[in-house]
């Protein structure tokens, strides 16, 4: 009958009404409701420029035949990865050897055209880690935290330089990847005008005792079996702190 089936104005969004809250990812659904209501321009935050560089003489890129004491990058691809996953555009520009002239020289043109800039390796103590000696002459203040009360990831080095961030993470993957994930995503997501990123949470039991250093946080890699009781965490190899 007449009036049946007729959408009235206001029904789906009413006059008013947010649309987008900040923070929102703009994906087809989005767009669709804007251009819906009239919208063609909106204000959206600029992804995060991060630039990213591997250091080491032993590092070999994925691809590539692997040499006696080489190991594959394997740094440089999971990091790109992750600044993607957090709303960044990452720019990883290679492995460079342990040589301090030639990783400043790329550092700097790599900072100079960046927001952000990463280092994986040499922020240790080794004859080799010459990292953290370099950013602290890349900009002022420089070096803020070089070490951490963290494991795996003690030897985090954080700078700013000239205003802008430099991360040199520790070469060891597993520690890489957690000081990246605990510390650096909070920075790049807050950046880049997203929300905090919600980790899944759930319990399991450790069957055995694990040591741990009084006064530091330690992440522990676990391999997770169902148990008759539940979820059963097996602790695994910590490699490198």
């Amino acid at each position: 009958s007449p009036g049946q089936f007729i959408s009235h104005a206001g029904s789906d969004i009413a006059r008013g009404e947010v649309l987008l809250r900040a923070g929102t990812v703009i994906g087809s659904r989005e767009i669709g409701m804007l251009a819906a209501c009239g919208i063609a321009l909106v204000t959206v935050a600029r992804k995060l420029r991060v630039a990213v560089l591997s250091t080491g003489d032993e590092l070999v890129q994925p691809g590539d035949s692997l040499g006696p004491a080489g190991i594959y990058d394997a740094n440089g691809a999971i990091v790109s990865a992750a600044i993607t996953e957090n709303g960044g555009q990452a720019s990883f520009l290679g492995a460079y050897p342990d040589d301090e002239a030639t990783l400043e020289a790329a550092m700097r043109e790599a900072l100079a055209a960046h927001d952000v800039l990463i280092v994986s390796g040499g922020t240790s103590k080794g004859a080799g880690d010459v990292s953290h000696h370099i950013v602290d002459r890349l900009g002022a203040p420089g070096i803020v935290a070089h070490g951490v009360a963290l494991k795996p990831g003690k030897p985090l080095c954080l700078a700013v330089c000239d205003g802008k961030p430099v991360v040199v993470l520790p070469g060891f993957p597993t520690s890489a990847m957690f000081t990246f994930h605990d510390m650096i995503v909070p920075v790049l997501r807050r950046m880049a005008g997203l929300p905090a990123r919600t980790e899944a949470k759930l319990a399991a039991k450790v069957p055995l005792r694990i040591q741990s250093e009084l006064g530091r946080t330690e992440f522990v890699m676990v391999s997770l079996v169902e148990g008759e009781q539940g979820l059963v965490a097996y602790p695994i190899g910590k490699g490198s702190g």
